[in-house]
């Protein structure tokens, strides 16, 4: 039985199967062939420029960042910011028009192409970081995941969801929140090793399928839109095997569509829900009904909703999803009505992680409606009227340095974001239960194009630094604790 732990000593055979493990894409040709196929009349369309650069995008983004063994985490934030970037070229032509013409001017197709580019070089960045520091390993983890007690992980994440839901209420801004948030978080971690569990040894799917239910159930009754975190870690747990088990990417397809339909759903409710469970606290986000009030509500929508309704969230998905316009009003206002910052954003984002709130209770509370006020040169709401609407990092890239300076501050990022993934990795005792913490840190700092600078920045630092001490100090009792004892001395826990 092979070691736990995974090699990162500079010994030849632990760099050749390094090296033969980061050559093995498990995605399948004929994945890139129906993707391209689909893309097909759009690049016959309107917009074929921005076709070909969206495909080319997202076609590199599986080899920079997913290899065999491991789950998708890094390739889906990625990924998921390459549809935020590409959705828009979508709308446009779905109405028969360019990107130019259907948002308003040439700045807006210039926000696509360098949001695309942008998501690239991040994604490069990302790859080549979280890689250096912890090499995927060359085979899957088949025996170790055997060895995890799965009622113990189930009862992880229930105990850690419930605790994250009463801090959510007792210690609403709170400075501890940054603290207790990375902790509670971890029931991602535990969600993960448990699909993971069930997907290769084909048992307590019981287990699995009430916390999937669950989650989602929840994630409904919340004020935000939090159920489909769940599918996308089961989906991710999937994915960890599909090189070797082929008949996963049905059940991958089926649940995506299912988080599309849940979505769109959603979308449509979402406003009126949101209002209802404020109660008198309305444009707060605050939940002053009952469980049981809540449920009937949502049992209402399901009834009367119909299929133009549905429709109406369709398209409400995809233009809340789509994350350039911001960036094209930015181009068009910065430096002609406005000049550029000069490094001012992304310095407040490093001064703003260097004062924790615990410590200074006074700092600057971040906004992001004023950024996107100033330099925009259109007005959103702020927080008076209890919303957040940010342009972005890569809008602030660009705000901060033009082009072609922006890609720059992208590139550090991204090998920030992979170098913390890594040494989250690298400090745990194998590499399973490392890329399980890291892949609770992705999941927790919101790595969105509609993310501002300095909240991600934050995030990922104190969240890499209290994964890598729990697990450089804690990490062998956590796998001990959550694992079967192994007699056999050749298996280090």
């Amino acid at each position: 039985m092979s070691t736990l732990s995974p090699t990162f000593s500079g010994s030849p055979t632990g760099r050749e199967a390094d090296a033969s493990a980061a050559t093995r894409n498990p995605i399948p040709l004929w994945v890139y062939a129906l993707g391209w196929l689909a893309l097909g009349p759009v690049i016959l369309g309107e917009n074929s420029n921005l076709a070909v650069l969206g495909g080319i995008t997202g076609s590199l983004l599986p080899r920079l960042l997913w290899r065999n063994g491991e789950a998708p985490t890094l390739l889906w934030v990625c990924l998921w910011q390459w549809g935020q970037a590409f959705v828009p070229v979508l709308q446009a032509e779905f109405a028969g028009q360019s990107a130019a013409r259907f948002f308003g001017g040439e700045a807006f197709e210039q926000a696509i192409q360098l949001s695309l580019l942008s998501v690239l070089c991040f994604s490069a960045a990302v790859g080549w970081a979280a890689r250096w520091l912890a090499p995927v390993r060359s085979e899957t983890p088949t025996a170790e995941l055997r060895q995890l007690r799965p009622g113990i992980l189930f009862g992880v994440w229930l105990v850690l969801s419930l605790a994250r839901e009463l801090t959510r209420n007792v210690m609403a801004g709170s400075g501890l929140v940054q603290i207790s948030g990375p902790f509670l978080v971890l029931s991602m971690a535990a969600m993960l090793l448990l699909f993971q569990y069930s997907f290769s040894t084909g048992r307590q799917w019981g287990l699995t399928s009430v916390l999937l239910g669950m989650e989602i159930v929840n994630g409904f009754l919340g004020f935000f839109s939090s159920f489909k975190t769940v599918i996308f870690v089961f989906v991710a747990g999937g994915m960890t095997f599909v090189a070797s088990q082929r008949k996963i990417w049905p059940v991958a397809i089926l649940m995506l569509v299912l988080a599309l339909g849940l979505g769109n759903f959603w979308q449509t409710i979402k406003s009126d829900y949101r209002r209802f469970v404020a109660g008198e606290d309305e444009g707060q986000q605050t939940i002053n009904m009952p469980i049981e009030e809540r449920a009937k509500y949502l049992a209402r929508a399901v009834d009367g909703l119909d299929w133009a309704g549905y429709q109406r969230g369709m398209d409400m998905m995809l233009e809340r999803f789509g994350y350039t316009t911001f960036f094209g009003y930015c181009i068009q206002n910065v430096p002609a009505g406005v000049p550029h910052a000069r490094g001012r954003l992304w310095g407040e984002a490093l001064a703003h992680v260097f004062m924790p709130r615990f410590l200074f209770p006074d700092k600057q509370v971040f906004n992001d409606s004023d950024r996107t006020n100033e330099f925009t040169g259109i007005r959103v709401a702020d927080a008076d009227e209890g919303a957040s609407i940010g342009i972005g990092y890569v809008a602030e890239s660009y705000v901060d340095f033009g082009v072609p300076g922006m890609f720059i501050p992208i590139f550090l990022f991204g090998l920030a974001v992979g170098g913390g993934y890594g040494l989250i990795v690298r400090s745990a005792p194998n590499y399973l239960l490392g890329a399980a913490f890291g892949t609770a840190m992705l999941m927790r700092s919101g790595f969105y194009l509609e993310s501002s600078n300095a909240k991600m920045l934050g995030s990922l630092v104190i969240a890499v630094a209290i994964y890598t001490l729990v697990l450089k100090f804690g990490g062998r009792r956590i796998w001990r604790f959550i694992t079967v004892p192994v007699s056999s001395p050749s298996v280090r826990p």
